[in-house]
């Protein structure tokens, strides 16, 4: 009998572990691009996996790659300013300065694409904003 309870304890201690070891595994290749420091939500991936991405996605020339990461680099210390301050201690004065920065940074970047690069980029961005929305549902219009 102290024989079967020993079975059995050893038996579900092996149970509750099996589920955790794979935790401890390593990442396998392919893994999404590396983000920056503070990754959670909102992170931003690092200008090199994003031009990366962008690459791969749209098709980029090696002349449109080095415009871009020349604009993603002109911006660079600028954003990573506001970023570094963190989201919870941004005035309404750096939240504007944020979105004018970003805004001018697409339009930028927007001005290097073919215009079926930018179809392709506009189908990429309205697929991640519906990501995040229950039911996978697109950001709504705003009203004009």
């Amino acid at each position: 009998m102290k024989n079967n309870t020993l079975s059995l304890c050893v038996a579900a201690a092996a149970l509750f572990t099996l589920p955790t070891i794979g935790f401890a595994q390593e990442k396998p290749a392919g893994d999404p691009p590396a983000r920056t420091a503070g990754a959670g939500r909102g992170a931003r991936s690092t200008p090199e996996a994003r031009l990366k991405q962008m690459t791969e996605a749209l098709g980029l020339t090696q002349e449109q790659q080095d415009k871009i990461k020349a604009i993603f680099e002109k911006n660079a210390p600028a954003m990573k300013e506001l970023r570094d301050k963190g989201f919870q201690n941004l005035t309404d004065e750096d939240k504007t300065k944020m979105r004018d920065l970003m805004k001018k940074q697409t339009e930028e970047v927007d001005a290097v694409l073919t215009p079926e690069q930018k179809e392709k980029q506009k189908a990429a961005m309205e697929k991640r904003r519906g990501a995040g929305r229950p039911g996978g549902q697109p950001t709504p219009e705003p009203a004009k």
